[in-house]
């Protein structure tokens, strides 16, 4: 890896300098971040330097090249995606069915919640149901402001956080350090651990779900690398 003076990496394996699959350069923020992904290169041997990996097999790569190749330059439209999730975002929704569900998720969501309210500014709303909500325009404004100030290697991994939590909010807490990863993908969860216990696991859900908590917690080590030494 060499650093260059725009204080960006190039990660190199095996003498070769790596590029996206759109001829850009691999050039990250942090030695840290560059270390890894040559370290998943070098995990993912015999695989040739000219092939691609999956997401799967080599997550922060494949999170450095959607922040290059997708998001770089894109970052108010992406910011805008992402602002999606604020009126759809799954801790506003609460349990309509299940007192014992409701409750929960109230204990363990609020906290989120309130730590939004007082972050942007604005009262972030809850229902009951499904019925959509929309919320504050100052909620928007703000969250939206914060998501600008983004860089395109946060926003990668942020966009997968968002999806895979179903929750904004979620992604926020986890960017900024309010929760760790693992917790807030069990967060995320809640409804479909009562209905588990309610009507007994399913092998191919259990299965799914442990995919997206690697993909999640790919995506926070890809946030924690982009952290200054």
């Amino acid at each position: 890896m060499t650093g260059n003076r725009q204080q960006t990496f190039a990660v190199a394996v095996g003498g070769n300098t790596l590029h996206t699959p759109m001829k850009n350069p691999l050039n990250v923020p942090t030695k840290a971040l560059a270390d890894a992904i040559a370290e998943e290169w070098a995990l993912a041997n015999p695989l040739p330097v000219s092939r691609h990996p999956s997401p799967g097999k080599m997550p922060l790569t494949s999170l450095a090249y959607t922040a290059i190749d997708r998001i770089a330059g894109q970052q108010d439209a992406i910011a805008e995606v992402l602002l999606a999730y604020v009126d759809t975002d799954t801790l506003s929704y609460r349990s309509s069915g299940s007192q014992t569900l409701a409750k929960t998720q109230g204990e363990q969501w609020d906290p989120i919640v309130s730590w939004m309210s007082k972050t942007f500014g604005a009262i972030w709303q809850i229902t009951t149901g499904i019925m959509p909500l929309e919320q504050p325009a100052a909620m928007h404004e703000a969250i939206a402001a914060h998501l600008r100030k983004q860089d395109h290697f946060r926003l990668s991994a942020l966009c997968v956080l968002a999806s895979l939590f179903s929750s904004l909010a979620l992604a926020l807490a986890v960017l900024e350090k309010r929760a760790n990863a693992k917790d807030a993908f069990a967060l995320s969860r809640l409804e479909e651990e009562s209905q588990a216990q309610a009507w007994g696991r399913d092998a191919q859900a259990d299965a799914r779900a442990r995919k997206m908590q690697e993909e999640i917690m790919a995506a926070a080590h890809f946030l924690r690398l982009l952290e200054p030494a």
